[in-house]
C-alpha cells in the first residue's frame, strides 16, 4: 500500500500493476491497476479484518470463478490456514470460516515439505491445531523470511522431490534455531538498555535502537518486550552509512500505525496495521522521531 515509487515506474513503462495488501489505508493509494484490500470495506463488513493470505486467496478465488473452476482454490486452503494464524489475524466472521475450511486440509498434509517438518517436529498431522502452527510450524517458515529468501519457502511448498524436500526441511531447523538465538540476543540487549535508563518507565512507549540487532529479527523481541512491559514498543536496526529499519508491537487499544503515521515527514517509508508495523528513517533522526 505504501509502494508508491515502484508502482509509479511501472506505470511509467504501461506495467500493469495489482496489489493485495490488508493494511492500514494511506491518504493516498498507488496509482495502480486495482488495490484490493479489505480496508477499503466498511469496518463491520465480514471480510474487513481477512489478513493477506485471505486477500490473496479471495482474488485467486474469484479469477477461477471467471473461467468456471469455483473449486479449484480448495487445494490451497491449508496455505490459508497457516497464513492467517502466522500472521495472528482475528480469527473472527469470514476468516473464522476460512480456518475452519483450512485445518481439515492442513492435517492431510497433501505438500511433502510441510509432511517433512511435521516429522521432524514431532508432531502428528492428524492431531494440528492453531497452536500448533503458531508456536511449532510458522516461526520455522517464518525464519526463513527474516534471515535468508523468503522466495524458497514456494519451492518447499511446491515440490515433489523427496530429497530437496528433506534439505529445505532441515535448512529451516537450522534457520529457525538460529533466529532463536538472535532474538533472544536482541531482547536481553533491550533490556539492558532499558535498565541503564531509569526514566522509562515514566514513558508511555519504548524506542530503543542497536547497530548490530538483526533487523529480521527485531519484531520478534519487541513482542516480547510488549508482553514484559504491557506498552508499545519499537526496535530499530541500525547499520552504520545505511538506513535504519524498524519493527513496531503494540498492546491492544493503540493502532501503532496511526501513531507512526503522525511522524511521516520524519520517515522514508512504513506500512502496517493496527498491533505491528514495518518502517524506515534515516538513523539521525531517530531522537526527534522518538520525542
Amino acid at each position: 500500500m505504501s509502494a508508491f515509487q515502484a508502482v509509479q515506474l511501472a506505470h511509467q513503462n504501461n506495467l500493469p500493476v495489482i496489489i493485495t495488501d490488508h493494511h492500514e489505508l494511506p491518504l493516498d493509494l498507488p496509482l495502480a491497476q486495482a488495490v484490493i484490500n479489505p480496508k477499503r470495506l466498511p469496518p463491520n463488513h465480514p471480510l474487513y479484518t481477512l489478513p493477506g493470505v485471505g486477500v490473496a486467496y479471495t482474488l485467486a478465488d474469484a479469477l477461477y470463478g471467471k473461467v468456471q473452476q469455483d473449486d479449484a482454490t480448495d487445494e490451497f486452503l491449508d496455505l490459508v490456514a497457516l497464513g492467517i494464524v502466522a500472521d495472528i489475524a482475528p480469527i473472527i466472521k469470514d476468516t473464522r470460516y476460512l480456518l475452519q475450511r483450512g485445518l481439515p486440509v492442513l492435517r492431510e498434509m497433501r505438500r511433502l515439505g510441510l509432511r517433512i517438518m511435521a516429522e521432524l517436529a514431532e508432531l502428528n498431522p492428524q492431531n494440528i491445531t492453531e497452536d500448533h502452527i503458531s508456536f511449532v510450524l510458522a516461526p520455522r517458515l517464518n525464519a526463513l523470511g527474516r534471515l535468508g529468501d523468503a522466495n524458497t519457502c514456494v519451492e518447499f511448498f511446491t515440490t515433489t522431490d523427496p530429497i530437496r524436500a528433506r534439505i529445505l526441511a532441515y535448512e529451516l531447523e537450522g534457520i529457525n534455531a538460529n533466529r532463536k538465538v538472535l532474538s533472544d540476543q536482541v531482547f536481553r540487549g533491550a533490556l539492558a538498555q532499558l535498565e541503564s535508563e531509569p526514566t522509562h518507565h515514566q514513558s508511555n512507549i519504548i524506542i530503543l535502537g542497536n547497530p548490530s540487532w538483526p533487523a529480521g529479527v527485531i519484531g520478534i523481541a519487541a513482542a516480547q518486550l510488549v508482553d514484559r512491559f504491557d506498552k508499545p514498543v519499537i526496535l530499530f536496526s541500525t547499520p552504520p552509512g545505511e538506513t535504519a529499519r524498524g519493527s513496531a508491537r503494540s498492546r491492544e487499544g493503540i493502532n501503532i500505525t496511526d501513531a507512526i503515521a503522525t511522524q511521516t515527514t520524519l520517515l522514508e517509508g512504513f506500512g502496517g496495521h493496527s498491533m505491528a508495523a514495518g518502517l524506515s528513517i534515516q538513523p539521525d533522526r531517530i531522537p526527534e522521531f522518538k520525542r
